[in-house]
């Protein structure tokens, strides 16, 4: 019990700062969350290539941030492109980082440009539709950001109360040896909970129904739940515990992030493409 105390006395001083920094944001919205949103891809990317560098990889880094800028912009304007205008967006970035290797002196050409492409899909590109998902809070008259931060929040406090108090069978322990069934089902129980309580309060709108609900809580508590596994399994590759050290003694932002990187486009894809309104 007193491990478990020290364990969220600690967690509790990052929440305390960050918490209402980030909420602040989600209550500005508009330019205000899409710089937040911009910086906090910058740092993760950041911390994502240092990951890869480990590896041996020498991702261009410069062309990542550019990049970053260039998709976050993207989700906050939400221009109306054709097929062809985004493939050739995509076409162009293909050429342009490949043009640019061919005039550096490092080796492992090819890692170096997978992993310069593998750090713009797996950052801003699933993260920054958080953005786009804060312009449909907005155009909708929605919570659905507020909400997903918060039931993401509530299953990794529940995953992490009950999985460390009665947890015994693990549910990965090649990946993330601390995790067991009993904290992760908590953790999905209670992103459940926070959707219900949502939409029951009419928090989501009128064009959220129970069943959207039961849906984007199921994504946070499964879906959350793989991304934070599939982080663990990066940093346990590469032989380090946080990816980053901004937050003394609490990781990166990479570390804050790890549920909601999937989280987000999961809940991105689910209201653009089965959502009718």
């Amino acid at each position: 019990m007193l491990s478990l105390l020290k364990m969220m006395k600690g967690r509790n001083l990052v929440n305390a700062l960050g918490i209402p920094c980030w909420l602040f944001f989600i209550w500005k919205g508009g330019l205000y969350y899409t710089i937040f949103m911009l910086i906090c891809c910058v740092l993760a990317l950041g911390e994502f290539y240092s990951i890869l560098e480990k590896k041996g990889a020498k991702p261009l880094r410069w062309l990542g941030m550019g990049s970053t800028v260039f998709i976050a912009d993207y989700y906050y304007v939400q221009p109306i492109l054709t097929t062809h205008q985004l493939l050739g967006i995509i076409i162009f970035i293909v050429i342009l980082t490949s043009f640019l290797e061919l005039f550096t002196s490092n080796e492992n050409s090819t890692l170096n440009i997978s992993s310069t492409f593998a750090g713009i899909l797996f950052v801003p590109v699933l993260l920054g539709t958080s953005i786009d998902i804060r312009q449909y809070d907005l155009l909708m008259s929605t919570n659905l950001t507020f909400a997903l931060v918060v039931s993401v929040w509530a299953c990794d406090s529940a995953a992490f109360i009950f999985g460390t108090s009665f947890g015994t069978k693990k549910i990965m322990p090649s990946v993330s040896p601390k995790k067991s069934w009993v904290g992760s089902i908590s953790g999905l129980i209670a992103s459940l909970i926070v959707f219900y309580l949502f939409q029951n309060q009419g928090l989501l709108g009128t064009f959220f129904e129970l069943k959207d609900a039961i849906a984007i809580g199921l994504i946070c508590g499964v879906i959350g739940q793989l991304g934070d596994f599939t982080e663990s399994m990066l940093k346990r590759d590469v032989g380090i515990k946080d990816s980053g050290s901004l937050l003394a003694g609490h990781g990166g932002v990479l570390d804050r992030f790890d549920s909601l990187i999937f989280a987000f486009p999961s809940t991105y894809l689910y209201i653009h493409f089965f959502m009718k309104f």
